[in-house]
C-alpha cells in the first residue's frame, strides 16, 4: 500500500468520528447563511479524499457547484472516485470529464471541480469573487500562525465567509497512566517543530484561529468538536498510537527517553488488546462572517 493509500485510509477511518463531533451550533450558523442562496459555490481548502464534500451534499437543499482544491493529486483522484460511488448509493447519476464530476437526480445538479495546488494560492487557482463559502475540515493544526492569516486576508479581500471544521486542540487517553501528559507533550510539540514554513500551530490551533479571525474582522461562532474513542474501536486507537510512535522519537534528544516511549505504547497496547482504553481528541469548530 503506498503512502497515499495509507493517508486515503485513515481518512476514511475518521469520517464517522468527524461526522459525530461537527458541533451543530456552528453548521447551523452555516447552513442559514446558505439557506438565503438559490445556488451555492463552494470551495473546500484541502479537499484530500473529498469526505469534507461527501458530508455537506446531503445536508445542503440546493443546487452546488464545489471546488476541491488539494495538493496532492493522488488524494483527488480517489476523491472523485468515492464521490461517484456515493452518487450511486445516493440515486445520483454522475458524469466524469477530467477534471469535473457532474451528478444529477431529478432534482438537482451538482458540479465537482477537482484543483491541484496550494490553498496559500488561491487567487491564482480560481475566480474567488464567484464563490459563497470558504469550508476546510482537520487542516489548520499544521499551518503556522503566519500562513493562517495570509490565508484570512485572502479570504476577507473577497469577503468569503468560512466554515473550518475539527480543528486539534489535545488527545487525552482514559484511564490516565503514568507519563500521559509527557509523551502527549511531546507529540504536541512534534506538531509545532520548526519547519521551512515556520512553526505549525499543534493543540494551539483552536485559540490561535479565534485571535486571528476575530483581529482580521470576522464575526465568529466557535464550537467544541470531540472526538469520543471508545474501547470497541481497537483498529483507530491502534492507529492513534502509531502516529505517536512515529513521530515523537523525532525530537526525543535522550536514549533513556526512547526506552520509556517504547514502555509507554506497550501499556496502551496492553490496555486495547484488554478493551481496557477509550481517547478524547479535542477539537473546534469555527463559522465566520465578515462585519
Amino acid at each position: 500500500m503506498t503512502k497515499n493509500h495509507k493517508l486515503a485510509e485513515w481518512l476514511e477511518l475518521r469520517i464517522p468520528y468527524d461526522t459525530t463531533a461537527r458541533n451543530s451550533i456552528v453548521e447551523a450558523s452555516c447552513q442559514q447563511y446558505l439557506k438565503k442562496r438559490k445556488r451555492v459555490k463552494i470551495i473546500d481548502l484541502g479537499a484530500g479524499t473529498g469526505a469534507n464534500c461527501r458530508y455537506y451534499l446531503s445536508k445542503i437543499s440546493q443546487e452546488q457547484e464545489w471546488f476541491l482544491v488539494e495538493q496532492n493529486q493522488e488524494l483527488l483522484e480517489i476523491a472523485f472516485d468515492r464521490l461517484i460511488v456515493w452518487a450511486q448509493e445516493n440515486r445520483y447519476e454522475s458524469q466524469l470529464q477530467n477534471s469535473r464530476l457532474v451528478l444529477k437526480n431529478q432534482v438537482y445538479q451538482i458540479t465537482i471541480h477537482r484543483i491541484v495546488g496550494s490553498i496559500l494560492d488561491l487567487e491564482n487557482l480560481i475566480d474567488l469573487n464567484t464563490l459563497d463559502l470558504a469550508v476546510a475540515n482537520a487542516v489548520f493544526d499544521l499551518f503556522s500562525e503566519k500562513q493562517f492569516q495570509t490565508l484570512l486576508e485572502c479570504l476577507k479581500k473577497y469577503q468569503l465567509p468560512f466554515l473550518a471544521t475539527l480543528n486539534y486542540t489535545g488527545t487525552n487517553f482514559i484511564p490516565q497512566t503514568d507519563n500521559d501528559s509527557d509523551f502527549i507533550q511531546y507529540y504536541n510539540q512534534h506538531m509545532q517543530r520548526h519547519q521551512y514554513f515556520g512553526r505549525g500551530m499543534g493543540p494551539e490551533c483552536g485559540p490561535s484561529m479565534w485571535e486571528a479571525m476575530k483581529r482580521i474582522g470576522m464575526k465568529v461562532i466557535q464550537g467544541e468538536s470531540p472526538w469520543e474513542i471508545t474501547s470497541s474501536d481497537p483498529v483507530f486507537l491502534q492507529l492513534l498510537l502509531r502516529f505517536m510512535e512515529e513521530s515523537i522519537p523525532e525530537i526525543l534528544e535522550e536514549a533513556t527517553l526512547q526506552d520509556e516511549l517504547n514502555n509507554w505504547l506497550l501499556e496502551k497496547q496492553q490496555m486495547i488488546a484488554q478493551n481496557k482504553l477509550s481517547c478524547n481528541v479535542a477539537h473546534q469548530d469555527f463559522w465566520g462572517e465578515w462585519e
